[in-house]
């Protein structure tokens, strides 16, 4: 199949990231994923996987380490969600896309694969994120990665990523998010978020919430694992705008120190602070000039990463004058995003991103009520970009955030513009 109809064929899979809601808790599992590895051979035995769980600051880590161990020419895989423009994003060979010829190619093996090994039907329905899991275990495998780094989807314990015997796991700082499918406290997400952990592997974590660090201590005791806690870098800045990015700067460090202490992969300390410096990861406080305008992207899509981003973009902008660009998906507690927004900034459209998931401008106005000296509708991002340039002036700033789907039709119009 070509490129086109090999994202028609990824297309035809269940997307659970396209429904209102998710299905019952049953439905997930990893037995769809482990007929996949066993159909072909098992790949995943083909390199070392680093599985990368956590509620904020997931992808960034996963990106620094994926950015240190390509500075030590190791060859490195990285797969993460969502993506922010084209569905490419999400499997990266060397810190880059892969091509479309090889992502075609892959695709083909995927169906050539299925055909010859059907799912049993007491399985169930191979899912969109399922496909593109295993398709990243199987490019990382047919173009000989040393190590595969895997961003957890959803939760842990369940997610697709999770069929991997990851020796080496990393935790990000747990909080409140999915909430309706995780559990409504830090403790009964971070145990959905500790499930990652295997036997005798070794756990690099952050700084976590004591309930949090209670379970994660609990899961390393009885996996007989090992933890490593890391800090924050403490060199004078990463490539990634904030400061809360030497957190996560620290932890992919961390990291990549075990990777050569523990496994021989031969990681110089020296190119650390070379390799935090890189800056090819879009949707992360990325700045665009277009209309006149300073554009700021962040996907931050929770109220801890939103209050990161907030005094981060204090650096780049004058909050009081700067218009804000919102949208956000329903399982997302928008409500304290917006209150967190409103401490540090006046005016705002609020949008509906174009996703069956999203919330709607309506509920949006009324969470957003009291909160803005300015707070007005739009129906899509084009009109939201509209809307703010018309309130605005030459020179000055819009932040376009609360989720990464909105970022990237931010982009999109942005690039063209």
């Amino acid at each position: 199949m070509n490129y086109s109809q090999s994202l028609d064929y990824l297309n035809g899979f269940l997307n659970l990231e396209k429904l209102a809601e998710y299905p019952d808790n049953s439905f997930f599992n990893l037995r769809r994923m482990e007929h996949l590895l066993r159909a072909a051979g098992r790949p995943d035995q083909n390199f070392l996987p680093v599985l990368v769980a956590g509620t904020t600051g997931k992808g960034s880590t996963g990106f620094f380490l994926e950015s240190i161990l390509k500075e030590n020419r190791i060859s490195v895989g990285y797969y993460h969600s969502p993506h922010v423009e084209t569905v490419r994003e999400r499997i990266r060979l060397g810190g880059a896309l892969v091509s479309r010829a090889l992502w075609a190619e892959g695709l083909s093996d995927v169906q050539k694969l299925l055909t010859q090994n059907p799912l049993p039907p007491r399985l169930g329905v191979l899912t969109y994120f399922e496909v593109m899991t295993f398709l990243a275990i199987w490019l990382f495998s047919k173009t000989r990665r040393k190590i595969g780094i895997f961003e957890i989807g959803l939760g842990g314990r369940l997610d697709a990523t999770n069929v991997l015997r990851s020796p080496v796991v990393i935790l990000t700082p747990i909080h409140l998010d999915h909430e309706n499918f995780l559990g409504n406290t830090i403790a009964k997400i971070a145990r959905e978020k500790a499930g990652i952990i295997k036997k005798n592997c070794f756990v690099i974590s952050g700084e976590q919430r004591p309930e949090a660090e209670r379970v994660i201590r609990r899961q390393v005791r009885a996996m007989g694992a090992h933890q490593i806690k890391s800090t924050p870098y403490r060199g004078n800045k990463t490539g990634l705008a904030g400061d809360f990015q030497k957190t996560n700067a620290g932890t992919a460090i961390q990291a990549a120190r075990v990777l050569r202490l523990a496994f021989g992969f031969p990681v110089n300390p020296e190119s650390y602070s070379r390799a935090v410096k890189k800056q090819n990861w879009s949707g992360r406080m990325e700045c665009f000039r277009a209309f006149r305008r300073e554009f700021i992207l962040d996907g931050a899509h929770n109220p801890v990463s939103v209050q990161g981003m907030v005094k981060a973009a204090g650096g780049l902008c004058r909050p009081r004058e700067t218009w804000v660009i919102f949208g956000a998906m329903q399982d997302k507690n928008s409500e304290v995003m917006l209150r967190v927004l409103s401490r540090r900034f006046r005016k705002i459209v609020l949008t509906k991103i174009q996703n069956p998931r999203a919330r709607s401008v309506g509920v949006l106005l009324e969470q957003a009520k009291g909160l803005f000296k300015i707070a007005i509708p739009a129906q899509n991002i084009r009109e939201a970009i509209s809307r703010a340039r018309e309130g605005s002036r030459a020179g000055s700033s819009i932040l376009v955030t609360g989720s990464f789907y909105l970022v990237g039709e931010a982009r999109k119009l942005l690039r063209k513009a």
